[in-house]
């Protein structure tokens, strides 16, 4: 009877490992994407920045 008990908690821990594992996976997923995102909005400013710099530069020079 004990082994048949164990059996059973066995197969609801495998359960509750696999359940853990799956949402393990959609959430690197998540993170990868926001990773991706987070990079490619930051050379964004990078180079809008880089082009206000310019501008005022430009506007200074013209200033002068």
């Amino acid at each position: 009877m004990n082994n048949n008990i164990y059996d059973k908690l066995g197969i609801i821990l495998q359960a509750l490992s696999l359940q853990i594992l799956f949402n393990d996976f959609n959430n690197n997923d998540l993170m990868q994407e926001l990773q991706k995102q987070d990079k490619e909005y930051f050379e964004t400013l990078l180079i809008q920045n880089e082009e206000i710099l310019n501008l005022l530069r430009k506007e200074s020079n013209n200033g002068k």
